[in-house]
């Protein structure tokens, strides 16, 4: 759990802190929770909601990256697919094992973006075969599952709605399927565990220096418009595909540049492509790259396809375009037997990756995934670019720069050290089914062990507290009336879209986005933090706003976007 909002402000107003950690995406908490489990005084500040930038867009994958193999990007293979054993040891039902499979038809001419072969060369099977064997060896004793060639016919039980037609091969790996967001709130809890202090809604909006280096950063606290000073001996700049700003705050012309590339990803009903158990790879796209087609039980009965790599817009507000939904359906109807089309869609979402450009590239699909450390003679540290799935390692080697400015011996903690809400989890299961069971909330369980682990306990507190938040939030999703005061109580939650967009995800997986209930949420919200009547409108509006920018009907998405609300459950 979270410090409530209130006293977490207190802190950071009167305590002098060694790190001080801006960004409260993955990599920032990530380096806070290793901050503070080697004994640092730690805060970490987030300029608008924890989770709130590319953490959150992403395919839900804790992977090596297979596609870097034809790159030869060893190195960053090798260490995604060590840090994703580790998570799947670290983070158990948060992170979880899933196959993949692999086709290889006729008429793919560079599949995984093999482009030094002759195109249609006999050898692509046999490189393909040779590459999961590789994936396999590098992840040495920490590997999921070996690679398997797989029959045609498992494959159509398997994929039933994935062509076989001119299919000339199949093959299963594994690799494994998260929720970004709640993996980022189990690694902030873990943080304020160690005892860091962590704000949401909070930015950076300037710095003090004494002596050439950095002594404050200034907050502004969005919520009230009030700006104060935080003191600390060390500033770590994890802010992402913001992170050239933050380094122009410090009065000095950055040192890395960030070459934004735009994600997009489409949520499908998962009866649409015919996926349960198995993720799908689709093999090669017009730019050469891959795309994947991940079933996301048990967050809801869809998948996700994705990814896109194009350029970037603006930065605060990335949106899924025509053309990035119509290049996703088209390039997935190559390879299924049924026809995607818009109203297939449930949502489109989109972000930027924090890709570091170090020289000349023609696209961003040609620049690496590693990230750059940078040490800035003024004190700050400056964790820019990297993956989801090698958050820890970057944030250990973050700490370790920073230990090395404070003068104090490096150690090293976190490669087994268990987030806060998984330990013991095998015990947690078996509370949390039965207390579940007993209150009539059994199909719910799935989401909450692997959302929350131990604070299961938590949320079904609230729950059996009022039976009216015993219910769902929107039927046919998992979540419960009662994650909305969860959200408030013990996570931050201060918008609505912090609650239906980041502590669930409710945005894009319903079909109506979350505005059938905004009212509602709103009311319940008000009650936990004291907004008036206009101020709860204004966060109504506030919401609709968001999704007409999410999935406005200019995107051909939202053919529901009503305000027809439900009827509370917590009313009489």
């Amino acid at each position: 759990m979270l410090l409530c909002r209130a006293e977490s402000l207190a802190l950071l107003r009167e305590q002098e802190f060694d790190v001080l950690v801006i960004g409260g995406g993955i990599t920032g908490a990530g380096v806070a929770f290793d901050a503070a489990a080697r004994g640092l005084r730690v805060a970490l500040v987030e300029g608008r909601d924890f989770v709130g930038g590319t953490s959150r867009w992403s395919t839900k994958l804790v992977h090596g990256g297979i596609r870097y193999l034809p790159q030869f990007d060893i190195g960053l293979v090798r260490e995604a697919l060590i840090e994703r054993g580790r998570l799947l040891a670290n983070a158990p039902l948060l992170v979880e094992p899933l196959p993949f499979l692999l086709p290889l038809y006729r008429f793919n001419r560079r599949p995984l973006g093999i482009g030094w072969l002759p195109q249609q060369s006999a050898l692509q099977p046999l490189l393909i075969r040779a590459g999961l064997l590789t994936y396999d060896l590098l992840a040495g004793g920490l590997n999921v599952g070996r690679h398997r060639s797989v029959p045609s016919a498992r494959f159509a039980e398997w994929a039933p709605l994935v062509r076989t037609q001119d299919l000339l091969a199949a093959y299963s790996y594994y690799d494994a399927r998260t929720e970004d967001a709640r993996l980022v709130f189990d690694v902030l809890a873990s943080a304020v565990e160690q005892g860091a202090v962590v704000v949401n809604h909070a930015p950076v909006i300037g710095f003090e220096k004494a002596g050439g280096g950095l002594v404050a950063a200034w907050i502004r606290d969005e919520l009230v418009n009030e700006e104060f000073a935080v003191r600390a001996r060390v500033f770590v700049n994890a802010t992402g595909i913001w992170g050239e700003e933050l380094e122009r705050l410090t009065g000095e012309l950055p040192q890395v540049h960030i070459a934004p590339s735009k994600g997009v990803h489409l949520v499908l009903p998962s009866e649409r492509v015919g996926l349960k158990d198995a993720a799908i790879v689709l093999p090669e796209t017009d730019d050469g790259r891959l795309l994947f087609l991940v079933p996301y039980r048990p967050y809801g009965e869809v998948a996700i396809l994705g990814t896109t790599d194009t350029g970037s817009g603006p930065l605060d507000a990335p949106v899924a375009t025509d053309a990035d939904i119509d290049y996703l359906l088209d390039h997935a109807n190559r390879y299924l037997e049924t026809t995607l089309t818009r109203a297939d869609v449930i949502s489109a979402y989109a972000g930027y990756r924090p890709l570091i450009r170090r020289g000349l590239a023609e696209t961003t699909a040609r620049l690496s995934r590693s990230h750059e450390l940078v040490e800035h003679a003024n004190g700050l540290i400056s964790i820019l670019g990297g993956k989801l799935t090698t958050f820890r390692a970057m944030a250990e080697e973050t700490v370790d720069a920073a230990e090395r400015g404070l003068g104090r011996p490096i150690w090293h903690v976190t490669a087994q050290l268990t987030l806060a809400r998984r330990r013991d989890w095998k015990q947690v299961v078996e509370t949390v089914t039965v207390r579940a069971r007993e209150m009539g909330l059994e199909a719910h369980v799935p989401w909450l062990l692997r959302g929350y682990g131990a604070a299961a306990h938590t949320v079904l507190d609230i729950a059996a507290g009022d039976y009216r938040l015993a219910r769902p939030l929107v039927d046919g999703l998992p979540y419960l009336w009662a994650e909305v005061v969860h959200a408030c109580r013990y996570e931050q939650a201060c918008h609505i879209d912090d609650v239906l967009e980041r502590r669930t995800f409710v945005l894009f997986l319903d079909w109506h986005h979350g505005l059938r209930v905004a009212e509602q949420v709103s009311e319940l919200m008000a009650q936990e933090l004291g907004w008036s009547a206009e101020q709860r409108q204004l966060e109504v509006e506030r919401y609709r706003r968001r999704v007409l920018q999410c999935c406005g009907a200019e995107h051909g998405i939202a053919t529901r976007l009503d305000s027809g609300s439900v009827s509370l459950p917590w009313r009489t």
